[in-house]
């Protein structure tokens, strides 16, 4: 799944009560969330430049954790844990909540931006202008924009891998105008980050982080000065181990630790109320755009339109999106099921059922059958064919596409 570039978007709204590009560039997020936070009066586009500044700001604060523990935790593939933060020459001692803490902490600021979102009456008009060289995340919290700090810079390095930000020639201005239907893509943004968080809290990997510390700071302990391939405490999630295989084993050990007990079905539930929301929300902004006639800086076009930063949306992106979209509410609600191999092609996996009902993720009796079976049954089984249109539509660029249509 993806994230900062797009939803980055979305952040310097031209305000009727205070010129949004200037206040975050001059004040920084959370500056700039409490200031507009704090005026009366706020238009339907302020109430989407607040909405963005609350989501943006939740981002930020991730990064500002991870950076003031030196938590790369960059090999696990999930939103916001992917992006990357500078090393910290003076980080504090890693903690065993942390994880939990920080996707904790996220679920509110989502709440927060979708309370901002829930304002704005249906069918009001909103009309934010935005530039994106404007944007930085204070990830190293000294109130100043620093080298590599700007969205463009995390955004690129995000989806293209190291870049050395010493070479860059300068953010061009990049304008877009988001619009009435950017809401509800704006909204679908929050459900998703949410339902991330959810099954983090759902499988909360600090008994399995404790563990891990404390087994190594016993060997540790044993080996005395020989090196035995595994990090010191402090440095279980950072890039300093992040390169040995040892930080390979531990941060493996965390994870399979975490997923192997039994998950909150409390919060497992709440993930998948999210991604239906976040469903039900892209159905109305792909309605919505489709219904566009203007074609003012567009962020995502229709077929009629052009998309203003240059990406291209091949005629008909829309509709195989949607057409991805419809599978995943399918499996969602118990219609289609995942292929299993014990009992293919006759059915396959319930995943509503996993979501309801959550079994203890174990590898083994997964694949042996023993650990799925009362999720398993008799039905029709999804197909990748709705993918593997939308990838040859897209010409392979199938994770920037996602990462921009949500």
């Amino acid at each position: 799944m993806r994230l900062v570039l797009p939803l980055t978007l979305t952040l310097m709204a031209t305000s009727a009560l205070a010129d949004t590009n200037t206040l975050v560039a001059e004040n920084g997020l959370q500056g700039a969330v409490e200031q507009l936070g704090a005026q009366s009066g706020k238009t339907p586009s302020d109430q989407f430049a607040l909405g963005a500044l609350q989501f943006l700001r939740g981002i930020e604060k991730t990064l500002q954790v991870r950076w003031e523990y030196n938590a790369t935790i960059d090999d696990l593939d999930l939103p916001v844990l992917r992006l990357p933060v500078p090393p910290n020459p003076d980080a504090k001692p890693f903690r065993a909540d942390l994880i939990t803490g920080l996707f904790t902490e996220l679920l509110t600021d989502m709440d927060a931006s979708r309370a901002a979102l829930a304002q704005i009456p249906e069918g009001a008009d909103v009309a934010l202008d935005l530039n994106l060289a404007n944007l930085w995340f204070d990830i190293n919290m000294n109130g100043k924009r620093d080298l590599g700090e700007g969205v463009v810079e995390v955004g690129a390095n995000t989806l293209m891998g190291e870049i050395n930000y010493g070479e860059m020639d300068g953010i061009p201005p990049m304008d877009v105008r988001f619009d009435t239907a950017d809401v509800a893509w704006l909204t679908a943004y929050t459900h998703m980050v949410s339902a991330t968080g959810e099954m983090v809290v759902a499988f909360d990997p600090t008994e399995a982080i404790t563990s891990v510390m404390n087994a190594n700071a016993k060997m540790i302990e044993l080996r005395g000065n020989t090196n035995l391939g595994f990090a010191p405490v402090n440095e279980i999630m950072s890039s300093t181990s992040r390169d040995q295989f040892g930080g390979w084993v531990d941060q493996f050990a965390m994870a399979y630790g975490a997923l192997n007990k039994q998950p909150d079905a409390t919060h497992t539930r709440a993930a998948y109320d999210h991604l239906q929301s976040m469903i039900a929300q892209n159905k109305l902004f792909w309605a919505a755009v489709a219904q566009e006639t203007d074609n003012e800086r567009e962020w995502i076009p229709n077929d009629n339109q052009t998309a203003a930063l240059g990406f291209e949306f091949p005629k008909g992106t829309g509709a195989a999106w949607q057409g991805v979209l419809a599978n995943a509410e399918a499996l969602l609600n118990g219609d289609l099921l995942i292929e299993y191999w014990r009992i293919s092609p006759a059915g396959g996996v319930n995943v509503k059922k996993l979501f309801m009902d959550p079994p203890v993720v174990d590898i083994v009796t997964w694949v042996q059958g023993s650990g799925l079976l009362p999720y398993l049954e008799r039905g029709p089984v999804i197909s990748g064919d709705s993918l593997r249109r939308f990838e040859d539509l897209t010409g392979g660029n199938i994770f920037l596409m996602s990462f921009l249509l949500n």
